[in-house]
Protein backbone atom coordinates (compact mmCIF):
# COMPACT_ATOMS: atom_id res chain seq x y z
CA UNK A 1 0.00 0.00 0.00
CA UNK A 2 1.43 3.49 -0.96
CA UNK A 3 2.01 5.89 2.15
CA UNK A 4 0.87 9.19 2.03
CA UNK A 5 1.90 10.56 5.07
CA UNK A 6 -0.36 13.77 4.44
CA UNK A 7 -3.75 12.35 3.80
CA UNK A 8 -5.43 10.10 6.95
CA UNK A 9 -5.07 6.72 6.75
CA UNK A 10 -9.44 6.13 5.53
CA UNK A 11 -8.63 8.58 2.91
CA UNK A 12 -6.15 6.63 1.69
CA UNK A 13 -7.90 3.16 1.60
CA UNK A 14 -10.87 4.75 -0.15
CA UNK A 15 -8.59 5.65 -2.81
CA UNK A 16 -7.33 2.29 -3.40
CA UNK A 17 -10.32 0.91 -3.26
CA UNK A 18 -11.78 3.10 -6.08
CA UNK A 19 -8.59 2.62 -8.24
CA UNK A 20 -9.23 -0.95 -7.83
CA UNK A 21 -12.80 -0.50 -8.86
CA UNK A 22 -11.71 1.75 -11.68
CA UNK A 23 -8.97 -0.70 -12.93
CA UNK A 24 -11.61 -3.77 -12.84
CA UNK A 25 -10.37 -5.62 -10.09
CA UNK A 26 -13.71 -5.42 -8.32
CA UNK A 27 -15.66 -5.61 -11.31
CA UNK A 28 -19.90 -4.07 -11.27
CA UNK A 29 -22.03 -6.68 -8.93
CA UNK A 30 -18.83 -8.17 -7.27
CA UNK A 31 -18.74 -9.15 -3.37
CA UNK A 32 -15.71 -7.18 -2.14
CA UNK A 33 -13.35 -8.44 0.88
CA UNK A 34 -14.92 -8.30 4.42
CA UNK A 35 -14.06 -4.95 6.60
CA UNK A 36 -11.63 -7.69 8.61
CA UNK A 37 -10.22 -8.92 5.61
CA UNK A 38 -9.71 -5.38 4.48
CA UNK A 39 -8.24 -4.18 7.64
CA UNK A 40 -5.47 -7.26 7.70
CA UNK A 41 -4.36 -6.72 4.66
CA UNK A 42 -3.89 -2.90 4.93
CA UNK A 43 -2.69 -3.35 8.52
CA UNK A 44 -5.32 -0.80 10.16
CA UNK A 45 -8.41 -0.74 12.31
CA UNK A 46 -11.71 -1.77 11.14
CA UNK A 47 -12.95 1.66 11.86
CA UNK A 48 -10.68 3.09 9.32
CA UNK A 49 -11.82 0.21 6.96
CA UNK A 50 -15.66 1.16 8.12
CA UNK A 51 -14.45 5.01 7.47
CA UNK A 52 -13.18 4.31 3.83
CA UNK A 53 -16.17 2.03 2.69
CA UNK A 54 -18.69 3.97 4.15
CA UNK A 55 -17.68 7.49 2.09
CA UNK A 56 -17.39 5.12 -1.13
CA UNK A 57 -21.06 3.93 -1.01
CA UNK A 58 -22.47 7.61 -0.11
CA UNK A 59 -20.42 8.30 -3.30
CA UNK A 60 -23.31 5.18 -4.97
CA UNK A 61 -19.91 3.39 -5.46
CA UNK A 62 -20.66 0.48 -3.18
CA UNK A 63 -23.72 -0.89 -2.21
CA UNK A 64 -24.27 -2.70 1.40
CA UNK A 65 -26.50 -5.52 1.70
CA UNK A 66 -27.73 -6.53 5.27
CA UNK A 67 -26.53 -9.81 5.95
CA UNK A 68 -24.55 -10.25 2.68
CA UNK A 69 -21.93 -7.94 2.49
CA UNK A 70 -20.82 -5.16 0.38
CA UNK A 71 -21.08 -4.65 -3.81
CA UNK A 72 -19.07 -2.95 -6.27
CA UNK A 73 -22.65 -1.22 -7.42
CA UNK A 74 -23.76 -0.79 -11.21
CA UNK A 75 -23.49 3.28 -11.07
CA UNK A 76 -21.09 4.47 -13.19
CA UNK A 77 -19.37 7.52 -12.71
CA UNK A 78 -19.81 9.87 -15.29
CA UNK A 79 -15.81 12.13 -16.52
CA UNK A 80 -16.66 14.93 -19.23
CA UNK A 81 -14.05 14.73 -22.15
CA UNK A 82 -13.40 18.55 -23.47
CA UNK A 83 -12.36 17.39 -27.32
CA UNK A 84 -12.63 18.64 -30.53
CA UNK A 85 -15.71 16.95 -32.54
CA UNK A 86 -17.47 19.88 -34.23
CA UNK A 87 -18.17 19.13 -37.64
CA UNK A 88 -18.66 22.61 -39.21
CA UNK A 89 -14.88 23.62 -38.62
CA UNK A 90 -12.91 23.45 -41.42
CA UNK A 91 -9.54 22.26 -39.23
CA UNK A 92 -11.49 19.34 -37.46
CA UNK A 93 -11.33 16.07 -39.73
CA UNK A 94 -14.97 14.42 -39.75
CA UNK A 95 -12.83 10.82 -39.63
CA UNK A 96 -10.80 11.73 -36.91
CA UNK A 97 -14.20 13.00 -34.91
CA UNK A 98 -15.33 9.48 -35.86
CA UNK A 99 -12.60 7.80 -34.37
CA UNK A 100 -12.79 9.64 -31.23
CA UNK A 101 -16.25 8.58 -30.61
CA UNK A 102 -15.49 4.82 -31.40
CA UNK A 103 -13.11 4.96 -29.03
CA UNK A 104 -14.57 6.42 -26.31
CA UNK A 105 -17.10 3.82 -27.06
CA UNK A 106 -14.06 0.93 -27.01
CA UNK A 107 -13.17 2.18 -23.27
CA UNK A 108 -16.79 1.94 -21.77
CA UNK A 109 -17.33 -1.19 -23.13
CA UNK A 110 -13.86 -2.05 -21.58
CA UNK A 111 -14.28 -0.01 -18.62
CA UNK A 112 -17.89 -0.22 -17.69
CA UNK A 113 -17.63 1.54 -14.45
CA UNK A 114 -17.04 5.06 -16.28
CA UNK A 115 -19.11 6.71 -18.69
CA UNK A 116 -17.29 9.08 -20.70
CA UNK A 117 -19.55 12.92 -21.75
CA UNK A 118 -17.76 14.61 -24.85
CA UNK A 119 -17.86 18.56 -24.13
CA UNK A 120 -17.38 19.26 -28.06
CA UNK A 121 -15.10 22.37 -29.66
CA UNK A 122 -13.26 22.97 -32.55
CA UNK A 123 -9.58 23.34 -32.13
CA UNK A 124 -9.95 27.41 -33.98
CA UNK A 125 -11.87 27.90 -30.46
CA UNK A 126 -10.76 25.56 -27.95
CA UNK A 127 -8.06 27.33 -25.55
CA UNK A 128 -10.28 30.34 -25.49
CA UNK A 129 -13.84 28.11 -24.65
CA UNK A 130 -11.22 25.82 -21.99
CA UNK A 131 -10.78 29.05 -20.28
CA UNK A 132 -14.20 30.02 -20.21
CA UNK A 133 -15.25 26.63 -18.89
CA UNK A 134 -12.76 26.97 -16.33
CA UNK A 135 -13.41 30.39 -14.58
CA UNK A 136 -16.57 29.63 -14.76
CA UNK A 137 -16.63 26.72 -12.55
CA UNK A 138 -17.66 24.53 -15.37
CA UNK A 139 -14.19 22.81 -16.03
CA UNK A 140 -14.12 19.36 -17.08
CA UNK A 141 -12.73 16.68 -16.18
CA UNK A 142 -9.65 15.75 -19.02
CA UNK A 143 -9.08 18.81 -21.89
CA UNK A 144 -7.13 17.61 -24.95
CA UNK A 145 -5.12 20.52 -25.86
CA UNK A 146 -2.11 21.24 -27.45
CA UNK A 147 1.04 20.48 -25.35
CA UNK A 148 2.55 23.83 -25.34
CA UNK A 149 -0.61 25.33 -23.98
CA UNK A 150 -0.08 23.61 -20.72
CA UNK A 151 2.37 26.27 -18.82
CA UNK A 152 -0.70 28.57 -19.55
CA UNK A 153 -3.38 26.46 -17.95
CA UNK A 154 -1.01 25.49 -15.21
CA UNK A 155 -0.06 28.58 -14.20
CA UNK A 156 -3.38 29.49 -13.14
CA UNK A 157 -3.56 26.12 -11.10
CA UNK A 158 -6.24 25.02 -13.64
CA UNK A 159 -4.58 21.46 -13.83
CA UNK A 160 -3.91 18.56 -11.52
CA UNK A 161 -0.38 17.14 -11.59
CA UNK A 162 -0.36 13.97 -13.23
CA UNK A 163 2.93 12.11 -12.09
CA UNK A 164 1.12 11.20 -9.09
CA UNK A 165 -2.13 10.28 -11.11
CA UNK A 166 -1.26 8.19 -13.93
CA UNK A 167 0.12 4.66 -13.61
CA UNK A 168 3.82 4.38 -13.47
CA UNK A 169 3.90 1.79 -16.71
CA UNK A 170 2.41 4.97 -18.55
CA UNK A 171 5.09 7.13 -17.64
CA UNK A 172 7.57 4.71 -18.06
CA UNK A 173 6.66 4.04 -21.88
CA UNK A 174 6.48 7.98 -22.57
CA UNK A 175 9.94 10.11 -24.88
CA UNK A 176 11.22 12.63 -22.10
CA UNK A 177 12.43 14.89 -24.93
CA UNK A 178 9.50 14.22 -26.96
CA UNK A 179 6.19 14.07 -24.97
CA UNK A 180 6.70 14.85 -20.88
CA UNK A 181 9.10 17.77 -21.34
CA UNK A 182 6.01 19.55 -23.71
CA UNK A 183 3.82 19.12 -20.77
CA UNK A 184 6.05 20.16 -18.09
CA UNK A 185 5.22 23.49 -15.76
CA UNK A 186 7.83 24.44 -12.81
CA UNK A 187 9.68 21.20 -13.08
CA UNK A 188 6.07 19.18 -12.77
CA UNK A 189 4.16 16.84 -15.43
CA UNK A 190 0.58 18.50 -16.05
CA UNK A 191 0.03 17.43 -19.25
CA UNK A 192 0.68 13.75 -21.55
CA UNK A 193 0.37 13.55 -25.29
CA UNK A 194 -1.86 11.19 -26.68
CA UNK A 195 -0.23 11.05 -30.31
CA UNK A 196 3.33 12.66 -31.40
CA UNK A 197 3.17 15.06 -33.82
CA UNK A 198 6.43 16.04 -35.77
CA UNK A 199 5.83 18.58 -38.04
CA UNK A 200 7.35 17.10 -41.27
CA UNK A 201 6.96 18.53 -45.34
CA UNK A 202 4.43 16.96 -47.56
CA UNK A 203 5.18 16.65 -51.52
CA UNK A 204 2.58 16.64 -53.94
CA UNK A 205 3.62 13.26 -55.82
CA UNK A 206 1.02 13.82 -58.15
CA UNK A 207 2.35 17.18 -58.64
CA UNK A 208 5.91 16.60 -59.22
CA UNK A 209 5.39 13.42 -60.99
CA UNK A 210 3.46 15.79 -64.15
CA UNK A 211 7.22 17.51 -64.96
CA UNK A 212 9.49 14.69 -63.66
CA UNK A 213 10.98 15.98 -60.69
CA UNK A 214 12.62 13.00 -58.70
CA UNK A 215 13.26 14.43 -55.00
CA UNK A 216 16.74 14.04 -54.00
CA UNK A 217 18.02 11.47 -51.12
CA UNK A 218 16.26 12.37 -47.84
CA UNK A 219 16.60 14.50 -46.11
CA UNK A 220 17.26 17.48 -48.55
CA UNK A 221 19.62 20.06 -48.28
CA UNK A 222 18.48 23.13 -47.43
CA UNK A 223 19.90 24.88 -50.90
CA UNK A 224 18.42 21.34 -52.56
CA UNK A 225 15.24 22.28 -51.21
CA UNK A 226 15.33 25.46 -52.94
CA UNK A 227 16.54 24.64 -55.77
CA UNK A 228 13.31 22.15 -56.24
CA UNK A 229 11.16 24.68 -55.57
CA UNK A 230 12.89 27.19 -58.05
CA UNK A 231 12.49 23.91 -60.88
CA UNK A 232 8.76 23.60 -59.48
CA UNK A 233 8.31 27.50 -60.10
CA UNK A 234 9.85 27.28 -63.94
CA UNK A 235 7.85 24.61 -65.15
CA UNK A 236 4.84 25.84 -64.06
CA UNK A 237 5.40 29.46 -64.82
CA UNK A 238 2.42 31.26 -65.74
CA UNK A 239 0.40 29.08 -63.78
CA UNK A 240 -1.19 29.27 -59.97
CA UNK A 241 0.61 26.88 -58.97
CA UNK A 242 3.08 26.99 -55.97
CA UNK A 243 6.16 25.65 -54.67
CA UNK A 244 5.43 26.00 -50.88
CA UNK A 245 2.68 27.71 -48.35
CA UNK A 246 3.24 29.75 -45.25
CA UNK A 247 0.65 29.70 -42.68
CA UNK A 248 -1.16 33.05 -42.95
CA UNK A 249 -3.93 33.73 -40.58
CA UNK A 250 -5.73 35.35 -37.14
CA UNK A 251 -3.71 32.75 -35.12
CA UNK A 252 -0.39 34.06 -34.90
CA UNK A 253 0.62 31.22 -32.81
CA UNK A 254 0.42 28.87 -35.38
CA UNK A 255 1.36 30.98 -38.06
CA UNK A 256 4.73 31.45 -36.45
CA UNK A 257 4.89 27.63 -35.27
CA UNK A 258 4.44 26.30 -38.90
CA UNK A 259 8.43 27.86 -39.69
CA UNK A 260 9.77 26.68 -36.75
CA UNK A 261 11.49 23.60 -38.46
CA UNK A 262 13.08 25.89 -40.90
CA UNK A 263 14.85 28.05 -37.48
CA UNK A 264 15.81 24.90 -36.54
CA UNK A 265 17.33 23.73 -39.26
CA UNK A 266 20.36 26.63 -38.45
CA UNK A 267 19.95 25.89 -34.87
CA UNK A 268 18.01 28.70 -34.18
CA UNK A 269 14.93 29.70 -32.62
CA UNK A 270 13.13 31.29 -30.37
CA UNK A 271 14.33 29.76 -27.08
CA UNK A 272 16.73 26.74 -25.83
CA UNK A 273 16.58 24.37 -23.38
CA UNK A 274 17.84 26.05 -20.79
CA UNK A 275 15.57 29.01 -20.72
CA UNK A 276 17.48 31.19 -22.30
CA UNK A 277 16.01 33.36 -25.79
CA UNK A 278 17.96 33.43 -28.51
CA UNK A 279 15.97 35.03 -30.95
CA UNK A 280 19.14 37.32 -32.05
CA UNK A 281 21.61 34.69 -31.96
CA UNK A 282 23.33 34.32 -35.08
CA UNK A 283 21.77 31.29 -35.79
CA UNK A 284 18.25 32.34 -35.97
CA UNK A 285 19.59 35.62 -37.65
CA UNK A 286 20.67 33.09 -40.81
CA UNK A 287 17.51 31.38 -41.01
CA UNK A 288 15.94 34.35 -41.68
CA UNK A 289 17.84 35.32 -44.19
CA UNK A 290 17.74 32.10 -45.78
CA UNK A 291 13.79 32.25 -45.43
CA UNK A 292 13.33 35.79 -46.78
CA UNK A 293 15.74 34.87 -49.76
CA UNK A 294 13.36 31.51 -50.00
CA UNK A 295 10.16 33.53 -50.32
CA UNK A 296 11.36 35.94 -52.86
CA UNK A 297 12.76 34.05 -54.93
CA UNK A 298 9.79 31.06 -54.93
CA UNK A 299 6.17 31.04 -55.19
CA UNK A 300 5.06 30.98 -51.71
CA UNK A 301 0.99 30.46 -51.32
CA UNK A 302 0.39 32.80 -48.14
CA UNK A 303 -3.04 31.50 -46.99
CA UNK A 304 -5.23 30.21 -43.43
CA UNK A 305 -4.62 26.72 -42.65
CA UNK A 306 -7.62 25.15 -44.02
CA UNK A 307 -6.73 26.98 -47.71
CA UNK A 308 -3.31 25.82 -47.62
CA UNK A 309 -4.75 21.81 -47.38
CA UNK A 310 -7.67 22.59 -49.85
CA UNK A 311 -5.35 24.01 -52.30
CA UNK A 312 -2.47 20.77 -51.85
CA UNK A 313 -4.91 18.48 -52.33
CA UNK A 314 -5.99 19.86 -55.33
CA UNK A 315 -2.68 19.64 -56.55
CA UNK A 316 -2.01 23.13 -56.46
CA UNK A 317 1.27 23.19 -54.14
CA UNK A 318 3.79 21.08 -54.40
CA UNK A 319 4.70 21.36 -50.55
CA UNK A 320 3.47 21.56 -47.55
CA UNK A 321 4.31 21.71 -43.63
CA UNK A 322 2.58 19.65 -41.42
CA UNK A 323 1.64 17.42 -38.39
CA UNK A 324 0.53 13.82 -39.04
CA UNK A 325 -3.14 14.57 -38.66
CA UNK A 326 -2.56 15.74 -42.47
CA UNK A 327 -3.36 11.88 -43.48
CA UNK A 328 -6.99 12.50 -42.58
CA UNK A 329 -7.63 16.08 -44.14
CA UNK A 330 -6.01 14.76 -47.20
CA UNK A 331 -7.74 11.10 -47.67
CA UNK A 332 -10.89 13.04 -46.98
CA UNK A 333 -10.46 16.02 -49.72
CA UNK A 334 -9.15 13.02 -52.59
CA UNK A 335 -11.34 10.23 -51.72
CA UNK A 336 -7.80 8.10 -51.98
CA UNK A 337 -5.48 6.94 -49.88
CA UNK A 338 -2.69 9.25 -49.01
CA UNK A 339 -0.01 7.21 -50.46
CA UNK A 340 -1.52 7.31 -54.09
CA UNK A 341 -0.87 11.21 -54.14
CA UNK A 342 1.58 12.52 -51.29
CA UNK A 343 4.53 11.12 -49.46
CA UNK A 344 6.23 12.26 -46.10
CA UNK A 345 9.72 14.42 -46.66
CA UNK A 346 11.95 14.78 -44.00
CA UNK A 347 12.36 18.22 -43.15
CA UNK A 348 15.46 20.26 -44.72
CA UNK A 349 18.64 19.64 -43.42
CA UNK A 350 21.21 22.44 -42.15
CA UNK A 351 25.15 21.88 -42.53
CA UNK A 352 25.41 18.57 -40.18
CA UNK A 353 22.71 17.32 -42.27
CA UNK A 354 20.03 16.75 -39.65
CA UNK A 355 16.28 16.66 -40.22
CA UNK A 356 15.48 18.53 -37.28
CA UNK A 357 11.47 19.29 -35.90
CA UNK A 358 9.61 19.45 -32.83
CA UNK A 359 6.61 18.63 -31.84
CA UNK A 360 3.25 19.78 -32.35
CA UNK A 361 1.54 17.09 -29.97
CA UNK A 362 -1.71 16.43 -28.94
CA UNK A 363 -1.81 15.98 -25.00
CA UNK A 364 -4.49 15.13 -22.26
CA UNK A 365 -4.77 17.02 -18.70
CA UNK A 366 -6.89 16.40 -15.86
CA UNK A 367 -8.60 20.23 -14.28
CA UNK A 368 -8.09 20.61 -11.20
CA UNK A 369 -12.27 21.06 -10.76
CA UNK A 370 -12.63 17.45 -11.31
CA UNK A 371 -14.56 15.62 -8.67
CA UNK A 372 -13.17 12.33 -10.58
CA UNK A 373 -9.71 12.56 -10.71
CA UNK A 374 -9.01 8.99 -10.87
CA UNK A 375 -11.71 7.85 -13.00
CA UNK A 376 -9.95 10.70 -15.31
CA UNK A 377 -6.33 8.89 -15.16
CA UNK A 378 -7.59 5.31 -16.02
CA UNK A 379 -9.06 7.03 -19.12
CA UNK A 380 -5.98 8.92 -19.78
CA UNK A 381 -4.10 6.11 -18.90
CA UNK A 382 -6.00 3.51 -21.13
CA UNK A 383 -6.14 5.48 -24.74
CA UNK A 384 -2.79 6.10 -24.10
CA UNK A 385 -1.44 2.36 -23.82
CA UNK A 386 -4.13 -0.16 -24.14
CA UNK A 387 -3.02 -1.58 -27.26
CA UNK A 388 -6.96 -2.18 -28.29
CA UNK A 389 -7.61 1.28 -27.85
CA UNK A 390 -4.65 3.19 -29.39
CA UNK A 391 -3.50 1.25 -32.55
CA UNK A 392 -6.84 1.67 -34.59
CA UNK A 393 -7.28 5.40 -33.24
CA UNK A 394 -3.80 5.80 -34.52
CA UNK A 395 -4.21 4.17 -38.16
CA UNK A 396 -7.96 5.94 -38.52
CA UNK A 397 -5.84 9.68 -37.67
CA UNK A 398 -2.16 8.94 -38.45
CA UNK A 399 -1.15 10.46 -35.32
CA UNK A 400 1.65 8.55 -33.47
CA UNK A 401 1.40 6.78 -30.39
CA UNK A 402 3.09 8.20 -27.19
CA UNK A 403 3.83 4.56 -26.06
CA UNK A 404 6.84 4.37 -27.16
CA UNK A 405 6.65 0.41 -27.35
CA UNK A 406 3.83 0.85 -29.58
CA UNK A 407 5.85 2.30 -32.04
CA UNK A 408 6.65 -1.14 -33.51
CA UNK A 409 3.31 -2.08 -33.91
CA UNK A 410 2.38 -3.70 -37.82
CA UNK A 411 0.06 -0.61 -38.04
CA UNK A 412 3.11 1.92 -37.94
CA UNK A 413 4.94 -0.05 -40.34
CA UNK A 414 3.36 1.55 -43.57
CA UNK A 415 4.98 4.08 -45.28
CA UNK A 416 3.05 6.70 -44.46
CA UNK A 417 4.63 6.29 -40.20
CA UNK A 418 7.83 5.02 -41.48
CA UNK A 419 7.91 9.04 -42.62
CA UNK A 420 7.04 10.27 -39.55
CA UNK A 421 8.67 7.99 -37.39
CA UNK A 422 12.04 9.00 -39.22
CA UNK A 423 11.15 12.59 -38.82
CA UNK A 424 10.77 11.50 -34.87
CA UNK A 425 13.95 10.79 -34.29
CA UNK A 426 15.33 14.35 -34.29
CA UNK A 427 12.36 15.70 -32.90
CA UNK A 428 11.68 17.17 -29.58
CA UNK A 429 8.98 19.47 -28.03
CA UNK A 430 9.39 23.58 -27.86
CA UNK A 431 10.09 25.24 -24.85
CA UNK A 432 6.80 26.69 -23.63
CA UNK A 433 7.54 26.23 -19.93
CA UNK A 434 6.55 30.14 -19.37
CA UNK A 435 2.80 30.67 -19.22
CA UNK A 436 3.61 34.06 -21.42
CA UNK A 437 4.80 32.02 -24.05
CA UNK A 438 1.53 32.92 -26.44
CA UNK A 439 1.73 36.49 -26.01
CA UNK A 440 5.99 35.44 -27.13
CA UNK A 441 4.61 34.13 -30.32
CA UNK A 442 3.27 37.15 -31.21
CA UNK A 443 6.18 39.60 -31.37
CA UNK A 444 7.81 36.12 -32.99
CA UNK A 445 5.84 36.55 -35.75
CA UNK A 446 5.61 40.44 -35.93
CA UNK A 447 9.71 39.88 -36.38
CA UNK A 448 8.60 37.44 -38.93
CA UNK A 449 6.35 39.11 -41.23
CA UNK A 450 8.47 42.38 -40.72
CA UNK A 451 11.47 40.37 -42.24
CA UNK A 452 9.59 38.66 -44.55
CA UNK A 453 7.16 41.36 -46.38
CA UNK A 454 9.84 44.30 -45.84
CA UNK A 455 13.33 45.32 -46.57
CA UNK A 456 14.28 45.84 -42.62
CA UNK A 457 17.54 45.36 -41.40
CA UNK A 458 16.98 41.68 -40.05
CA UNK A 459 19.70 41.27 -37.08
CA UNK A 460 17.98 44.70 -36.25
CA UNK A 461 14.40 43.16 -35.80
CA UNK A 462 15.59 40.49 -34.05
CA UNK A 463 17.56 42.22 -31.47
CA UNK A 464 14.71 44.84 -30.55
CA UNK A 465 12.16 41.71 -30.27
CA UNK A 466 14.76 39.53 -28.38
CA UNK A 467 14.70 43.19 -25.89
CA UNK A 468 10.45 42.64 -25.82
CA UNK A 469 10.49 38.79 -25.04
CA UNK A 470 13.35 39.06 -22.15
CA UNK A 471 10.92 41.91 -20.63
CA UNK A 472 8.28 39.69 -21.03
CA UNK A 473 9.29 36.58 -19.94
CA UNK A 474 11.24 38.73 -16.50
CA UNK A 475 7.82 39.82 -15.58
Amino acid sequence: MPTVSYKPLYLQVREILQQRITDGAYRQGDLIPSEAILAQEFGTSISTIRQAISMLSADGVLIKKQGRGTFVSDQKTTIRFFCWLVNNDQNESRRAQQATLDLIERFQRKYPTIAVECVPTTYHVAKRELLKLITSGNAPDVALIMAHWTSYFASMGAFLRLDTLLSSRNLEYRFADKDLYGGTYQDRLYSVAWGLCPVALIANTRLLREVGIELPSQPMTLDAFFGVCQQIDRAYQGKDIFSYALSASTDKETDFLTIYFLLQAFRGGFMNERGEIIFHAPETVAAFEWLRRFVRACRVLKADIPTIRKRFAQGDIAFISDGPWIKCHLEELTGEPFEQNFQVVMNPAGQDDVSRSWNYNHALAICSQSAYPMQAAKFIDAITTDDDLCDLFAAQTGILPANTQHLGNDVYAAEFFRGYKRQLEHSACINAQNAMFAKAMYFCLTAARNILESDCDIERELREKEVYLNMLYEE
